[in-house]
């Protein structure tokens, strides 16, 4: 998906892929500049070298690991640009990680990327990329890229609405505490104290606080404050067809920031990073339907899970019932099982071998994501929902 407004232009994934890329360096004439974590895309690769040889100018910065001590997922990259003429450096050793991930062409557009540029993520992860045109933004981020390519040192200009690490934490905080009524999050990591206090704190305030991520025991001691405060936390697993790589803050409906930096001390403080800001509303809008969607197809974070106990669960009251039905969604190729059974319990739909669960809500109301192929239809689906079992057809 690409929704352009004032300027700006959102580029969402999964979706395009490499394509804005590739053709931002193949139909540029004066420069290529490109920051990159991590770059394993031999389209891409391909098409900077292509670049170089018709005479436009590219230059390469690429991680070069914690405090520059080697980066193995580069190197493949770096030697096959190296070899074929292409200027590539690895990133100044006096950043923890240079984790930017931007691409300017022309010295007139630059965009700004939650991504990297690694074919096999195209298709799985959640991301984004802003084409920023706005001047400002170009000439702050070229200046930046031009002291870290010469290893120089440089207090980057935040044009109109960039946020740059090392130092994006005030900002960040600043937008999360800014809040007045939803703030709806994606990351990758939630492993910074000031930002899960934060999000607690606005919670706490009366705000509607939605977290999505993909789980990982390493956030279930934030997440766990999170949800004692009440912030709504929803997770894929692991193994889920949709990774959440992004990183996002949405503040009620009107601002939201994108950018490289995850919820972590060395991402904000010690890393090289960049960010963008936004309050444009086609963007906005476009950001709120994609998290809406995603939301709903996650897994509502437990701190149950966990826990071990001997004690007996209560009794179930008497004579549950429930009802159900469903429908083939194409967008996301699952089928939307609809429950009205007891509220407040889990309710898991059965079908075609795939199992799912959802919790019902006050009103004894659930939507569940069942993974099953459309080839399913007709097979029939059973439903436990507490101590209440029924069946439909897909």
């Amino acid at each position: 998906m690409n929704v352009a407004d004032s300027g700006l232009s959102l580029i969402t994934e999964p979706g395009p892929g490499d394509r804005p890329f590739l053709q931002a360096v193949q139909s540029a004439q004066s420069s290529v500049d490109l920051v990159m974590y991590e770059l394993s895309d031999p389209t891409f690769e391909q098409a900077l070298v292509s670049a170089e040889k018709r005479g436009v100018p590219v230059r390469v910065l690429l991680n070069g690991g914690y405090y520059g001590g080697g980066s193995a997922a580069n190197e493949a990259a770096y030697s096959y640009l190296k070899a074929n003429g292409v200027p590539v450096r690895w990133s100044p050793s006096r950043f923890a990680l240079t984790h930017q991930k931007t691409l300017v062409a022309d010295d007139k557009t630059a965009y700004i990327m939650t991504l990297n540029l690694v074919d096999q993520d195209y298709s799985t992860s959640r991301d984004f990329a802003v084409a920023d045109t706005n001047s400002q933004d170009v000439s702050a981020i070229e200046a930046t890229f031009t002291a870290d390519w010469n290893n120089q040192s440089i207090k980057p200009s935040d044009g109109v609405d960039l946020v740059w690490s090392p130092g994006a934490l005030d900002s960040e905080l600043s937008l999360i505490n800014s809040v007045r009524h939803t703030l709806d999050i994606y990351n990758e990591e939630m492993d910074d104290s000031a930002v899960t206090s934060a999000l607690q704190a606005a919670a706490r305030r009366g705000a509607d606080v939605k977290v999505v991520m993909t789980a990982s025991s390493d956030w279930d001691s934030a997440f766990k404050k999170l949800t004692a405060a009440g912030v709504h936390v929803r997770t894929y697993e692991q193994d889920a067809r949709l990774y959440i790589h992004a990183k996002m803050i949405l503040v009620d409906g009107r601002r939201a920031f994108l950018g490289s930096q995850n919820f972590s001390a060395g991402s904000l403080d010690d890393n090289r990073e960049l960010g963008i800001i936004l309050s444009t509303g086609a963007t906005i809008r476009s950001l709120e339907g994609t998290f809406a969607g995603d939301y709903a197809h996650a897994t509502p974070f437990r701190t149950s899970r966990h826990r071990t106990t001997s004690k007996p669960k209560p009794s179930p009251a008497p004579q549950q019932t429930c009802s159900v039905s469903a429908n083939w969604d194409g967008s996301y190729q699952d089928w939307n099982v609809y429950v009205q059974g007891p509220a407040d319990v889990d309710a898991t739909a059965t079908a075609d071998g795939h199992s799912y669960s959802y919790d019902t809500n006050s009103s004894g109301y659930a939507d569940i994501y069942l993974y099953a192929p459309e080839s399913a239809a007709g097979d029939t689906v059973t439903v436990t929902a507490g101590s209440a079992t029924c069946t439909g057809t897909l």
